[in-house]
C-alpha cells in the first residue's frame, strides 16, 4: 500500500524523473567505452560497470520512498544533487575496488573513469585519492552526500549508508569474483 501512496503522491515520478536520465547517461558512456573495443582496457571497462551497479543500488536503496535513509528529502533533490551523489559513490566504488588485490591498470581506469564521470583524468585522480586520506572512506562518502543534500550527519543514517554501499560492494565483488575465476 505504501508504494501505491507514494506513486500516487508523486515521489516516485520525481525520483525517477531526474534519476533516469542519469542513469542513463553514464551507462551510455560505459556502454561506449566497451564498444570502443580497446581489449587491454577491458578488465578497467569491467570494473567501472561494476562501480555503477554498485552506485545504482546504493542510490536506491538512500532514496527509496518508503525506506530509504534520504526518503525524507526526496522531494527536493535536484538532478544536480543526485549527479553529484551518483560521482561521490561512484568514486567511493572505485576506490574500494582499487584497494583489492587485482592486475589493473590505475592510469588506464582513472583515465577511462574520467570519460564515464565527464571530467578530466586529473580531477577523478584528487577525487580518488582524497579517499586515501579518510579515516573512513565510507563515511568520507556519507559526509559528502548529506553536504549535497544540505542535511546534517547522524548517527543511525551514516550508519544504514555503511551497511547499505558494503552490502552493495560485497555483492559486486562476489560476483567479480565469478567472473575472474570463472565460477
Amino acid at each position: 500500500m505504501g508504494y501505491l501512496f507514494d506513486a500516487l503522491t508523486g515521489k516516485i515520478g520525481h525520483l525517477n524523473s531526474i534519476n533516469q536520465p542519469i542513469d542513463n547517461g553514464i551507462a551510455s558512456r560505459i556502454r561506449e567505452l566497451a564498444e570502443a573495443g580497446k581489449p587491454d582496457e577491458s578488465g578497467e571497462v569491467l570494473l567501472i560497470t561494476f562501480s555503477f551497479g554498485i552506485t545504482q543500488e546504493v542510490v536506491s536503496d538512500l532514496f527509496y520512498p518508503n525506506n530509504g535513509i534520504f526518503r525524507k528529502v526526496l522531494a527536493s533533490i535536484t538532478k544536480e544533487g543526485l549527479e553529484s551523489i551518483y560521482k561521490t559513490i561512484m568514486d567511493l566504488s572505485l576506490f574500494q575496488i582499487t584497494q583489492l588485490p587485482l592486475n589493473i591498470k590505475k592510469e588506464i581506469l582513472i583515465n577511462n573513469f574520467a570519460k564515464v564521470s565527464e571530467s578530466t583524468p586529473t580531477e577523478k585522480e584528487a577525487d580518488i585519492k582524497d579517499y586515501e586520506k579518510a579515516e573512513s572512506s565510507v563515511m568520507k562518502a556519507y559526509r559528502v552526500i548529506c553536504k549535497h543534500l544540505d542535511i546534517s550527519e547522524d548517527a543511525q543514517s551514516a550508519m544504514l549508508f555503511n551497511s547499505s554501499f558494503m552490502k552493495a560492494f560485497e555483492k559486486a565483488i562476489a560476483e567479480l569474483g565469478k567472473i575472474i575465476y570463472n565460477k
